[in-house]
């Protein structure tokens, strides 16, 4: 599974084996787990349709890469934040439906319209579509965002009906759905899905086709099966980085990279930046070309492990941009060009992203997230 490099995206989706001569840290997502991770899914909403959020490079793991193994589990919907992932999408062949949640600029507008894709709208910036789409003699398609209580974006609530009459009057817009986002909270979710539905039947007794209606995301899914309405959109449960409630999921990203160097140093030896580490034994030590730039997240050095020859050693000291040392004291045998697990699993050992999270405060929707769009995403099968 291989794609060129995107115009619009820094992330490559790398061939199998691109990595084996690579010194440099990569990332490998196993596409058999995102397919058990789907079928996860489907076990608890049936045949309802499915919306994969792909958003923030697919939470790390490569918005074009993981939209084409879901395509390969028979996903042709995909909702993005930004409109550089969706015209990335395109670019790649994705032929699907495509929603950009997230914001445009007037330049932008001619793009979203060209490329059939698909739009979020809440405010007047949808007469800007209008305007792209009466030039270019085709529809520009939205999704009309109600804010039924979360208060970030969106039409507020009890304006949305006239927001929806606006755009069904324009001549150019096409609507294609109109959702929500649920802040998550069990008493409260029902509420925001009560106010959606009441605002898309109030359109409908109007005349106006509302198109598909959607609220749940995974925690909807999982929570609140009255959300569920026309269609969900599971994102963060199809990477399997965190548990969820009624699903069994595998994690599907591994960081790697190779030792460069391997050091003996005596006491007395300083280390890292304004001599921030004073040897006060001699140690071994294996540099990696893995930095806080790459998208691991420094304040786990000092807690964290890897793994290198299936063994849990632990980073310490200080990481750069670039580099990362852990201590390697007792090792027989560890060499340049090892391979080093900073996420993922080696031999009998594995280091889970939840992990991670915990040793730098932050939880692994970030740590995921955060992994740098220039590392190169190798699609396992």
């Amino acid at each position: 599974m291989k794609s060129a490099e995107s115009a619009y995206l820094p992330s490559a989706v790398a061939p199998v084996g691109a990595h084996i001569e690579q010194y440099d840290p990569w990332l490998e997502i196993n596409t058999r787990n995102l397919a058990w991770n789907v079928a996860q899914v489907r076990k608890i909403v049936g045949d309802m349709p499915i919306m994969a959020v792909v958003k923030c490079n697919a939470y790390g793991h490569g918005t074009v890469g993981v939209a084409k193994a879901l395509e390969q589990q028979g996903i042709d919907q995909f909702a993005v934040v930004k409109v550089q992932e969706a015209l990335a999408l395109r670019e790649s062949g994705i032929d699907g439906t495509v929603l950009n949640f997230g914001p445009f600029s007037p330049a932008e507008a001619r793009q979203i319209v060209t490329h059939d894709i698909s739009q979020s709208v809440f405010s007047d910036t949808v007469d800007t579509l209008a305007q792209a789409a009466k030039e270019i003699g085709k529809p520009a398609k939205v999704h009309i965002k109600v804010d039924t209580g979360l208060s970030r974006v969106g039409v507020p609530y009890g304006q949305a009906l006239a927001y929806i009459e606006r755009v069904a009057s324009l001549p150019d817009v096409l609507i294609q759905g109109v959702f929500t986002t649920l802040a998550e909270e069990e008493d409260f979710d029902p509420v925001q899905t009560d106010r959606l539905q009441t605002i898309c039947r109030d359109a409908e007794k109007r005349g106006i086709a509302v198109g598909t209606v959607h609220a749940a995301s995974t925690s909807g899914i999982t929570a609140s099966p009255a959300s569920y309405l026309d269609m969900v959109r599971p994102g963060n449960c199809f990477y399997g980085f965190e548990a969820q409630p009624q699903m069994e999921l595998k994690p599907t990203l591994s960081l790697k990279s190779r030792v460069i160097l391997v050091k003996k140093i005596v006491p007395g030896d300083t280390i890292a930046y304004h001599r921030r580490f004073r040897a006060e034994k001699g140690m071994l030590l294996a540099t990696l070309p893995v930095g806080y730039a790459d998208g691991y997240p420094p304040q786990a050095v000092g807690k964290a492990d890897v793994l290198i020859q299936g063994r849990r050693w632990p980073l310490i000291v200080y990481m750069s941009a670039n580099h990362a040392l852990v201590d390697i004291t007792g090792a027989e045998g560890i060499q340049i060009g090892d391979e080093a697990v900073l996420i993922g699993s080696q031999g009998d050992e594995t280091i889970f992203v939840t992990e991670v999270a915990e040793w730098a405060d932050s939880s692994p929707y970030k740590v995921t997230t955060g992994m740098s769009p220039f590392l190169p995403r190798v699609f396992l099968e």
